[in-house]
């Protein structure tokens, strides 16, 4: 995501709360053919997948940046001081 190049991700643990279709190419894990056509996908529309890339990067300085981070846990801690 920090990278700005396209996701293709398997659809495994955590992965489709961190990634989505708007922003990666999620995939069934284990589907080497799904991969492969993932991929092809990237390579075939080039624009489609710098346009995933782009908001896959904004997702992460959203969500998942140093500031959003310390604001959740200063969050969680001025919750538990009430």
């Amino acid at each position: 995501m920090n990278a700005g190049v396209p996701i293709v991700a398997t659809r495994v643990g955590g992965v489709p709360d961190v990634v989505n279709p708007s922003n990666a190419i999620l995939v069934p894990a284990e589907d080497p053919r799904a991969i492969a056509a993932a991929l092809a996908e990237v390579k075939r529309d080039a624009p489609g997948a710098a346009n995933r890339a782009a908001r896959a990067r904004e997702r992460l300085l959203q969500s998942f940046s140093l500031a959003a981070w310390l604001g959740a846990i200063d969050g969680v801690y001025k919750a538990a001081h009430k």
